[in-house]
């Protein structure tokens, strides 16, 4: 299954961090295996979250990164037809004994040139990231380039990342109400004492609040992010917090990974309903 984490807005939606958390805890709660990838290219990149700075200076090596390793990789051989599960698995980063896949990006980047391969091999390579995975989990550009719209369009399911910024979650509606179907909300770095919460917004706005969920603001989360730690300390965290803040941001996104499954187990494929599936 496709999830295409997005937001309208840029930089305050929180979507690296969040998609981060629900796949971690998804994959340690045993839900099932995912795939991450994105298709944008800034400081906040999904390594620097996932990856220590020993293993991201390995991967920079001359020309290895990018000859041995990433999406750009996997794109040319998909559309010249010599791409296979077992490129696939090799090109992909094993992070937490093997239960999440990170499909990194090349620091060679052209974005007009990765556009174009993407759209001749977007399907092929969903394809085979499904096939060696139960979710795919995209980290989406917010900003309207080819991929991101194709990656929207193909997606099974997308989870809309806003803050609690009014005019942000406005123009979600007046802009984007059509992706609304297979859309779920994750309000991210979310403040309870901000008078614009939760149950405001889903009054407001209409939306079921199975179809909502939240990621508190936690300080330890945004150091750990910070330092390529973000797995460990949420596995570290799963079972039992030292803290108060912890014990409720895990709470958070224990819930949050629960309306998702729901969502998807409602929006999927008959072998995802059987896989998702309420026991």
């Amino acid at each position: 299954m496709k999830v295409a984490f997005w937001s309208n807005i840029r930089k305050k939606g929180g979507v690296s961090t969040n998609m981060v958390c629900i796949a971690a805890v998804s994959a340690i709660a045993g839900i099932g295996r995912s795939v991450l990838l994105e298709n944008h290219y800034n400081v906040n990149n999904l390594n620097g979250m996932l990856l220590s700075q020993e293993k991201i200076a390995m991967l920079h090596e001359t020309g290895q990164y990018y000859n041995k390793y990433g999406i750009e990789y996997i794109l040319k051989r998909l559309y010249t037809g010599t791409a296979s599960e077992q490129l696939i698995r090799k090109a992909s980063i094993p992070l937490l004994y093997s239960s999440i896949y990170y499909l990194p990006q090349s620091y060679i980047v052209n974005r007009e040139v990765f556009d174009y391969e993407f759209e001749l091999a977007h399907k092929d390579l969903f394809q085979s990231l499904e096939s060696i995975s139960d979710m795919v989990f995209i980290d989406t550009e917010s900003r309207g380039n080819a991929s991101s719209v194709q990656i929207l369009e193909e997606a099974d399911l997308v989870v809309v990342n806003i803050d609690q910024d009014k005019e942000d979650w406005d123009d979600y509606f007046e802009n984007y109400a059509s992706m609304l179907e297979k859309s779920v909300f994750l309000i991210g770095r979310y403040e309870k004492e901000n008078p614009f919460n939760l149950e405001l917004i889903q009054k407001q706005y209409h939306i079921p609040r199975g179809k909502m969920a939240v990621i508190p603001y936690n300080i330890d989360l945004h150091i750990a992010a910070n330092e390529g730690r973000m797995i460990p300390f949420l596995n570290r965290n799963y079972l039992k917090s030292s803290r108060a803040e912890n014990e409720y941001l895990m709470g958070e996104v224990k819930r949050a990974v629960i309306m998702l499954k729901e969502n998807m187990t409602y929006l999927g494929k008959p072998d995802m309903m059987r896989r998702f599936g309420k026991n």
